[in-house]
């Protein structure tokens, strides 16, 4: 065999090595979720504005920066399933923060105004209260799904409500916590539902002592928290 041939041959080779190696880049990246859509997961789920986007160093993720009312958070999403794996708040915004209270607080002032121009009756502090059809309904106007489990704890002006929608058919959910008397959503915790439903209270009582210890308006539960 000349030199030539085997030159052709050699060259060939690794043609069909850069080839082969092309093709599985594509192959496995095709079904990678694109920036836009990982920008829509995000805001779909949590509103705000997106900041940034970039890779993880491996590039399985987009970690991507939203900017929302009270925070900046730091969401990593899965480019292979659109999952979020991780969300943590990178930056406050104090005056931001304040006028939320503040709108609380005026909040507050105009129902007790409401409730001292209604001189017909005394009426217990109770009737003040949301019920739970309007605690759902708050819950479902922030997250959407359908409602399948709602309870409360607490009397007064510390009673909370916990509200559970199935957000999508793969069992992706969210555990609300409304404040009864302000109506004001605490906390959206993302969590998965179990098909059978049997131990809603447990999730809900898991999810919520969980996410006490966040101080995020958004959080994602982590199920495997209470087994360690």
């Amino acid at each position: 065999m000349t030199k030539r041939s085997k030159f052709v041959i050699a060259l060939s080779g690794l043609i069909a090595g850069i080839v082969i190696g092309v093709l599985w880049v594509t192959l496995n990246q095709q079904d990678f979720i694109s920036e836009d859509e990982a920008r829509a997961v995000v805001t779909e789920r949590y509103g705000g504005s997106v900041e940034t986007v970039s890779l993880s160093d491996d590039d399985r993720y987009f970690v991507i920066n939203l900017k929302g009312k009270s925070a900046t958070h730091s969401i990593t999403v899965d480019r292979e399933d659109s999952s979020v794996q991780d969300i943590q708040t990178v930056a406050e915004h104090p005056e931001n923060e304040k006028t939320v209270q503040e709108d609380k607080e005026k909040e507050q002032v105009q129902r007790e105004e409401q409730t001292e121009d209604k001189k017909e009756t005394e009426q217990p502090e109770e009737d003040t209260e949301l019920t739970v059809e309007e605690a759902v309904e708050i819950a479902a106007a922030e997250v959407g799904g359908i409602n399948v489990y709602s309870t409360w704890s607490g009397e007064g002006d510390t009673r909370e409500y916990y509200i559970l929608q199935l957000v999508n058919d793969d069992d992706e959910g969210a555990l609300i916590t409304v404040n009864a008397v302000t109506g004001i959503v605490d906390k959206v915790i993302w969590l998965e539902i179990d098909d059978d439903y049997e131990e809603m209270e447990q999730l809900v009582y898991e999810a919520a002592e969980y996410a006490a210890m966040y101080d995020s308006r958004y959080i994602e539960f982590d199920d495997d928290y209470f087994e360690d």
